[in-house]
């Protein structure tokens, strides 16, 4: 039951930090340079938080081997695919 308590608040940080890593992102599309400049790397920020949040997700699940299979970041799908073998 703690394990459980455990995935729980890491699932609520997870969450929190993707909140966070998007507003992040947002903020710096705000400046039209700055997002012409850098569209790659904040795609990349957008990626981050879509992991973590797909992570969370995958933490807090009653079956974790069905919410793999729902992770939409094919990369990220693979990997937790590996942890299975």
């Amino acid at each position: 039951m703690a394990n459980q308590a455990t995935h729980r608040q890491i699932a609520v940080v997870l969450e929190e930090l993707s909140q966070e890593v998007e507003a992040l992102g947002s903020a710096l599309c705000l400046d039209m340079d700055v997002a012409v400049k850098h569209m790659d790397t904040l795609q990349a920020i957008d990626l981050i938080a879509q992991k973590q949040r797909s992570l969370a997700t995958l933490l807090e699940s009653d079956c974790p081997e069905k919410s793999v299979e729902q992770i939409a970041i094919d990369t990220l799908r693979d990997r937790m695919r590996l942890l299975r073998h």
